[in-house]
């Protein structure tokens, strides 16, 4: 689901929602990630189901709309089918399949950003392991881009990582690292 089953889930986290993340990763130097999202499919999911042919789909399926409807609703909606209490205040459903969908709550991953000391722009901060980050395993994207999609086409993880890819410039990568990512099912190798 775009929701709960996203990486790293944690019941005592909450959905902050693409916006809040948006205030640390916009920055051109840092990769834009937050632009990178917007320009995707990801971020126009919930738009989408207001479309005429998501409509028609959804009349032939005998759900009256999509947006609000569980069956649809679940893989275009971050957090649709998780608890208020793990929603932060000003989360937005309506803003698609956003940033915590692949990459689990990040409530605590922004108070921990916040309370660690000012670093200059071009400094890459570790997180300390578990806190957040890292791409969507295959596993976590296959509970939506399944034969239980109207629109079903055979999902390849290994071509769609390339192309939702979005990498902080400034963490050197290899130059096989998406090959690598996507042959692994998005389980990187460990940092020795």
């Amino acid at each position: 689901m775009a929701g709960s089953a996203a990486r790293g889930a944690d019941d005592a986290d909450q959905y902050v929602g693409a916006e809040k993340c948006k205030n640390c990763h916009a920055a051109p130097s840092k990769g834009d990630l937050y632009g990178v999202w917007t320009k995707s499919k990801h971020a126009k999911a919930y738009a989408m189901l207001a479309s005429e042919e998501a409509k028609k789909i959804a009349k032939d399926k005998g759900i009256a709309d999509p947006q609000q409807d569980k069956a649809c609703a679940q893989c275009h909606v971050t957090a649709f089918d998780a608890p208020t209490a793990m929603k932060g205040k000003k989360f937005d459903p309506t803003q698609g399949v956003q940033c915590e969908s692949c990459h689990g709550p990040s409530g605590k991953h922004v108070k921990a950003r916040l309370d660690a000391e000012e670093t200059p722009e071009d400094k890459v901060v570790e997180l300390p392991k578990g806190e957040r980050g890292g791409p969507p395993s295959a596993e976590v994207c296959i509970k939506c881009h399944n034969e239980k999609s109207p629109n079903y086409k055979p999902f390849d993880y290994k071509k769609f990582i390339k192309e939702i890819a979005h990498l902080d410039p400034r963490r050197k990568h290899p130059a096989d690292y998406l090959d690598k990512l996507g042959e692994s099912g998005g389980k990187p190798e460990e940092k020795k």
